[in-house]
């Protein structure tokens, strides 16, 4: 039915909510998973640049961008290698670019993504936004969201070493 299985993987706890999920269909597939981990200068609140970051990413901002995705690169090698360790065929990709947009020129046809969401209603989800709501609008493969838990316990633990 899939060809791929693509989870995305942001090194919080939330993201890896959908590990499980995405490695239990892998095996009753015989598909292989594909984590990916996006680098986002927009994200980097380094130095108080926010939202500027992509414009200084060229200059000042390098040598983090380079840090970040040393750091995503090393969490995607743990995580490929816990899911080698079930038995499982799994690849893992850095991508730079805005997450939602990274994820959805990713996927190909015969994939299924398989990701976290925070499950946030009403004016947060307006205010704060959405990642896998923008996956959800635009991408053209199917999609398995696993929601996040409601009691608060769902922190951004970062894969960031810093």
């Amino acid at each position: 039915m899939y060809a791929r299985i693509l989870v995305p993987l942001d090194g919080s706890k939330l993201a890896e909510r959908a590990l499980p999920a995405a490695a239990e269909l892998a095996q009753l597939m015989g598909v292989p998973l594909h984590l990916v981990s996006v680098v986002d200068p927009t994200q980097l609140d380094l130095l108080g640049y926010g939202s500027f970051a992509t414009a200084l990413a060229q200059g000042a901002l390098l040598p983090f961008i380079s840090d970040e995705e040393a750091a995503a690169r090393a969490y995607l090698d743990r995580m490929t290698a816990r899911v080698a360790e079930q038995g499982l065929v799994a690849s893992g990709e850095v991508r730079h670019g805005i997450a939602a947009h990274a994820i959805v020129a990713l996927a190909q046809p015969g994939d299924l993504i398989v990701m976290g969401t925070h499950g946030r209603g009403g004016v947060a989800r307006w205010f704060l936004g959405s990642v896998a709501e923008e996956v959800v609008r635009h991408a053209s493969v199917p999609l398995l969201l696993i929601r996040g838990e409601r009691d608060g316990h769902n922190e951004q633990d970062s894969y960031q070493t810093s």
